[in-house]
């Protein structure tokens, strides 16, 4: 048996990939953002108000950093 921290940042967060090169993050139905492949092959992370949270040179690290933005704007909201 395993259980899962609510608290951990990629706890129960979903990835779609919505088109070749094209992510988007989801937690509980709620939108987190989106990762996109750029030309020269790196992954631009944004959150769910489309603002850069960064370029990454592979999409595990990309997706690290957008759960780790959402993880920490849900700590301010409580």
């Amino acid at each position: 048996m395993s259980t899962v921290e609510v608290d951990r940042p990629g706890a129960g967060v979903v990835w779609a990939r919505v088109e070749d090169g094209f992510h988007v993050g989801s937690r509980g139905g709620e939108f987190l953002g989106y990762i996109d492949r750029q030309r020269d092959g790196r992954w631009l992370a944004c959150d769910l108000y489309s603002r850069e949270v960064g370029l990454f040179a592979d999409l595990t690290a990309a997706m690290k950093a957008l759960t780790a933005v959402e993880a920490s704007e849900r700590l301010r909201r409580r």
